[in-house]
C-alpha cells in the first residue's frame, strides 16, 4: 500500500469516529481479527481478541442507540470532541501501525479525521432537521447507514491487503 491509501485510511476510520466514536475501534477490531496474521508479535494483538471485538461491538451498538436520546450533549462540545479525536487518533494509529508507518502521524490522520467529520456531519443533520425538516431520529438513522457503509468499505479494503497490527 501506499502511504496516501495508508494515512488516508487512518483519517477515513478517523472521520467513523467523528460520526460514532465507539465504531472506529469496532472496525479495527474486526480489522485485526479478519488479518489474522502477525498479530501475536504486535503490542496491539489484543484489538483481535474476541474479548476486544465483543466490548468494541457493544459499546458502538450503545452509542448507535444512546445517539437518538434528547439529552445526550451535542458531539461539538468539548468532552465529546475529545473523545471522538483520541477514538480517530487511536484507531488511525492503529491502520498505520498495521503497514508499518508512522503510528504519530495514523494518529495525527485519524485525530483530524475524526474533528473534521465531527463537524461536518453536526452541522449536515442541523442542516437536515432544521432546513429540510428531517426528524432527528431519521437524520441520524441516515448518518449510522453512512457509518456502517463506511466501515464496510475499510473493512473490505484493508482486509484485501493483508491487516496486520
Amino acid at each position: 500500500m501506499t502511504d496516501a491509501e495508508v494515512f488516508g485510511g487512518a483519517a477515513l476510520v478517523g472521520a467513523v469516529a467523528g460520526m460514532r466514536s465507539m465504531s472506529a475501534p469496532a472496525v479495527v477490531s474486526q480489522l485485526a481479527r479478519l488479518g489474522g496474521s502477525g498479530l501475536s508479535d504486535s503490542k496491539l494483538a489484543w484489538l483481535g481478541s474476541p474479548k476486544s471485538i465483543y466490548t468494541t461491538g457493544a459499546m458502538a451498538l450503545g452509542e448507535i442507540i444512546a445517539d437518538k436520546l434528547p439529552f445526550i450533549p451535542a458531539r461539538t462540545k468539548a468532552g465529546p470532541l475529545v473523545a471522538r479525536a483520541v477514538s480517530g487518533g487511536f484507531s488511525g494509529a492503529a491502520i498505520a501501525a498495521s503497514k508499518k508507518r508512522s503510528r504519530w502521524l495514523g494518529a495525527l490522520c485519524g485525530a483530524a479525521g475524526a474533528i473534521g467529520a465531527t463537524y461536518a456531519f453536526y452541522h449536515l443533520r442541523r442542516a437536515a432537521t432544521e432546513n429540510l425538516n428531517v426528524p432527528n431520529p431519521v437524520a441520524a438513522v441516515v448518518e449510522d447507514v453512512v457509518v456502517a457503509g463506511t466501515a464496510y468499505l475499510l473493512i473490505s479494503k484493508l482486509r484485501e491487503r493483508d491487516f496486520k497490527v
